[in-house]
């Protein structure tokens, strides 16, 4: 068979997929591996590097693998959390050989040899494959989508072509024909209507407030209930759905109604005219997790809108500017009538839909809100997502890039960390304010005035505050769910919100500049130090500040071990903060 030969520019986005894959499965080895072992170097001065990486300036990184062979690329900036963006292939030097480049897939099997569970190396090797080749395929696609300018939330939400940038699947989504993903995927702009049954009103089951009205704007007609276009095969090919069918109590419409838009979540879909996002059940695994709303989920996240509204109305006073985004319904169909336990619970989760409140337009005209992962990610160009914002700021200001960043960041962390330790320490609820789940507003000079956090699904009560009398009208197994024990639930915060987030927003913001960093780090400090007292001075925080180690947690050996994401490991990092201050903060 002969090999169409490809052009310039499919080779170009051939080798940025293969550039990007290579930068998420390395700085996952790095920080979860590597370098917790002392077994890489990010300052490399070895004498007998490639030519190539010798000739051209950079941080030189080395890797010495569990055999005794090497691992050698070339970076343009790294951070003081192992952090990395590479410029190079990685080069491999076996025993009594050369070096020689890696492309994605050879560099994936060769770091994956030495870890424990090689049965589980096929898997995660396929997925490592299908993420790279959906890069490629939203890299082909991408395209300015034609939205209102307006809209920063919405572009905000569907400008994410790379995703998390230290998972090892990324953009993996398994299952998916390359049609379905370009018409549903928010990377390439997709907007698409919802499919529909005609449903006996009798099935239908509401949690929390009635989103009736909310379907009938959607689909523009009474008694119908929607479906994501992604699960309509699994619902049709279901024995239960057929036999309901059967019956005449269901009937299969197909798509139509108001075309929505997918956020940065996938499953989560979006419209300004709308009152709610509504996030739907896909049986597809996005990273680590199949999206699917547990029935159990439907049930915590309306629960947990209901138990927070008093710490909601709390927090618009002592946090003005942090919000939650509250989850007042859900719906789902209950066919439990026409079959088992089993068969009807598979059906309530592939029809589950969490309502989650939109921002007003209001306030997305006064906010210009964004996702966090949209700015603290590269452009299409290779270009910090956050620069021209923090360019415009400081001309907005006055006064110099440095010191706009630096009031920036403050600006930011103030808002995100005393909004979030808030409700950990005080209240004993446990947030996930990690960059998909993290939204910014800004004033009118471009500083970070607002943090709005989403998703409750993610959000835990520690059992100290929350005993399980405070929660006995809730089913046993969303008791289950909704509980973290207290190491666990500091863990889960400290990484989400000082890591992921932060962490990122430094390595961004700082832009390579070293000394800046240092300086964004010693803020971040100071905002910590500054509420210890009014938290009653946790000894999480305390430890914290005193030099404790960063939890981080483990994507790349939770997706290698198949655990649950709630059972994810942690690497201990070292802490930036204490180092950004010795010698000056105390």
């Amino acid at each position: 068979m002969t090999r169409v030969a490809r052009s310039p520019h499919e080779r170009t986005l051939d080798g940025e997929a293969q550039r990007h894959a290579i930068d998420c499965l390395l700085n996952c080895y790095l920080r979860e591996y590597a370098l917790p072992r002392g077994e890489a170097t990010l300052d490399c001065q070895a004498q007998d590097l490639p030519m190539g990486l010798r000739q051209v300036e950079g941080r030189r990184i080395g890797i010495h693998l569990a055999d005794g062979s090497r691992l050698a690329l070339l970076a343009d900036r790294t951070s003081v959390l192992g952090r990395c963006r590479f410029v190079s292939p990685p080069y491999f030097k076996g025993h009594g050989q050369g070096w020689r480049p890696l492309d994605a897939a050879e560099l994936a099997r060769l770091l994956l040899a030495p870890m424990n569970g090689p049965e589980r190396h096929g898997e995660l090797l396929e997925q490592i494959d299908n993420s790279l080749r959906i890069t490629r395929t939203f890299l082909t696609h991408a395209r300015a989508a034609n939205h209102d300018p307006a809209d920063t939330l919405l572009r905000s939400e569907q400008g994410q072509v790379w995703g998390h940038a230290l998972h090892p699947t990324p953009k993996s989504r398994d299952g998916v024909s390359e049609a379905d993903l370009l018409a549903c995927s928010p990377e390439v702009g997709a907007q698409f209507p919802l499919h529909w049954f005609r449903v006996d009103p009798s099935l239908i089951r509401h949690l929390g407030d009635d989103p009736r009205d909310l379907l009938v704007q959607i689909a523009g007609a009474d008694h119908l209930y929607p479906c994501h276009p992604w699960e309509v095969a699994r619902v049709l090919a279901d024995p239960l759905v057929e036999r309901v069918r059967g019956l005449g109590l269901l009937e299969y419409l197909g798509p139509q109604g108001l075309a929505l838009y997918p956020t940065s979540s996938v499953r989560t879909l979006y419209h300004p005219e709308l009152s709610h996002f509504l996030k739907f059940s896909i049986h597809v695994r996005l990273t680590n997790c199949v999206r699917k709303n547990a029935w159990y989920e439907l049930d915590s996240a309306v629960a947990l809108t209901g138990l927070l509204a008093p710490l909601m109305a709390e927090l618009a006073e002592s946090q003005p500017d942090f919000a939650l985004m509250p989850e007042p319904a859900a719906s789902t169909l209950d066919l439990s009538a026409y079959g088992s336990v089993e068969e009807a619970r598979e059906v309530t989760e592939c029809f589950g839909i969490l309502y989650r409140q939109n921002l007003d337009a209001a306030s997305r005209a006064r906010y210009r809100p964004q996702v966090a992962m949209a700015l603290f990610t590269w452009t299409l160009d290779g270009v910090s997502a956050c620069q021209g914002l923090l360019a415009r700021c400081a001309n907005s200001l006055g006064v110099a890039p440095a010191e706009a960043a630096v009031q920036w960041l403050r600006a930011y962390a103030e808002r995100l960390l005393g909004g979030t330790l808030d409700c950990l320490f005080r209240h004993g609820v446990v947030l996930e304010p990690h960059l998909q789940n993290t939204l910014l507003g800004f004033d009118a000079q471009g500083l970070p005035c607002r943090v709005w956090i989403r998703d409750l699904e993610g959000t835990k009560l520690v059992p100290e505050q929350w005993p399980a009398e405070r929660l006995a009208h809730l089913d046993e197994r969303t008791r289950a769910s909704l509980h973290y024990d207290a190491d666990k639930a500091w863990k889960r915060v400290a990484y989400c919100a000082l890591v992921n987030n932060l962490g990122e927003a430094v390595f961004h913001v700082a832009n390579g500049d070293a000394a800046l960093e240092k300086r964004l780090w010693r803020e971040i400090a100071s905002v910590l130090e500054a509420q210890r007292a009014p938290l009653g001075d946790p000894q999480a925080l305390r430890e914290l500040c005193a030099g404790a180690p960063l939890p981080s947690k483990e994507n790349f050996m939770t997706r290698l071990l198949m655990k649950a994401d709630r059972e994810a490991g942690y690497t201990a990092l070292p802490n930036p903060l204490t180092a950004a201050c010795r010698g000056e903060c105390r």
